[in-house]
């Protein structure tokens, strides 16, 4: 099955053919997700809660912080004047992300000068959700594969190094 992520058709019949779901992408519609295991009965078991932080960078950056992990400075942007006012309190250099959607340098935008704003504010795009992060040096990124069973026994997976 081929299909968009919002499909809700496409979902349905994997649904009806499958004997559970599951997702390692946080770009998944959770309420096309929601729908379609409530309508067909599958197993979903990491279920949609967790989308409802993982697809949205500004829920993510509060989930984070409200467990006491760090992130970077940011700001909800959601016009042009306010990533006017977000460039003010962040400074340069930043990075304008959609706040969903967005992956691997789509939807996002360098923010590292006055011209970089005026540019940005000349092609806003119609709807724009987004936030603005100030931009941080790092050494690498790594990331963390964490899963759990349904008799609650968790796996580490080992630590992977971004290129």
């Amino acid at each position: 099955i081929v299909a968009g992520y919002g499909d809700e058709a496409a979902l349905t019949e994997l649904a009806e053919k499958s004997d559970l779901l599951t997702y390692e992408f946080e770009n998944v519609y959770q309420d096309v997700l929601a729908r379609v295991q409530k309508r067909t009965g599958v197993l979903v078991p990491q279920g949609v809660k967790l989308l409802t932080v993982t697809s949205n960078r500004i829920n993510e950056k509060n989930f984070l912080r409200t467990h006491g992990l760090p992130t970077t400075d940011f700001a909800k942007v959601a016009s042009p004047a306010e990533l006017k006012v977000a460039v003010k309190e962040l400074g340069f250099p930043a990075i304008l992300k959609t706040v969903s959607g967005g992956y691997d340098g789509h939807g996002q935008w360098d923010i590292n000068s006055e011209q970089d704003v005026k540019n940005m504010l000349e092609k806003w795009p119609k709807n724009l959700l987004a936030i603005l992060e100030k931009r941080v040096d790092f050494v690498k990124e790594i990331s963390v594969m964490v899963s759990r069973d349904n008799c609650d026994q968790v796996k580490l997976w080992p630590i992977t190094e971004n290129r």
